[in-house]
């Protein structure tokens, strides 16, 4: 990545500000890092059923993690609808779809940045079946993979009730951090969200709020 482009991108996250506060990302890593005391730490960023600003917020809190010394990857788990390759200006045509169906390693598909301690891994390309992707036990391998190399691993997920494929991922990671907009989350979306992961023993570390 050109250093230009990283200036851009880090622009974006200040003109942001105003729907997504820096202090309100160091809160919500406050009260994770409180409630973990594991080596390696993996959390699933997600949003009921509106898509949101999640690449912001999850580039904000990774931009985070990477400024305290810790190595951190940032994984873009929306294949049906993917966008951080467009944040970060790096390439879709391989990442997450790769390392899942062909069981291969991580290093091989993630992108440096120009952020010390943070790389990105891109969804990849779509395969014809997603069912293929959202395999329990490869999921299981992937997320094995991804901390053992990582102090801090976020997976920038799809909107909860829209797919399952979050519901599978979530399983999987440490903690569940709740993206809703103002005047656009439901209150019964959110509610659904909170006692589906109730029932599943997942744990909400966090929610963030948008009112932008």
């Amino acid at each position: 990545m050109k250093r230009d482009e990283t200036k851009k991108i880090m622009q974006r996250l200040k003109l942001n500000e105003e729907s997504v506060s820096t202090e309100q990302i160091r809160m919500i890593r406050t009260k994770i890092d409180q409630a973990s005391d594991r080596k390696s730490t993996l959390f699933m960023l997600t949003s009921p059923q509106y898509e949101a600003e999640k690449s912001i917020i999850s580039t904000k809190l990774a931009k985070s993690y990477a400024e305290q010394g810790k190595k951190v990857l940032l994984v873009d788990a929306n294949i049906r609808n993917p966008s951080l390759h467009h944040w970060f200006q790096i390439s879709n045509d391989s990442g997450l779809s790769n390392v899942i169906l062909n069981n291969e390693e991580i290093h091989l598909y993630y992108k440096e940045t120009l952020v010390p301690g943070l790389v990105v891994l891109p969804a990849g390309p779509s395969p014809l079946n997603l069912s293929d992707v959202w395999v329990t036990s490869k999921i299981k391998d992937m997320v094995s993979k991804c901390e053992a190399e990582f102090e801090v691993v976020i997976f920038e997920a799809p909107a909860f009730l829209t797919a399952s494929d979050s519901q599978i991922l979530a399983n999987h990671c440490d903690g569940v951090i709740l993206v809703v907009k103002a005047n656009k989350t439901k209150k019964e979306d959110t509610l659904k969200t909170k006692e589906y992961l109730e029932r599943t023993n997942n744990q909400i570390v966090g929610v963030i709020y948008q009112t932008g």
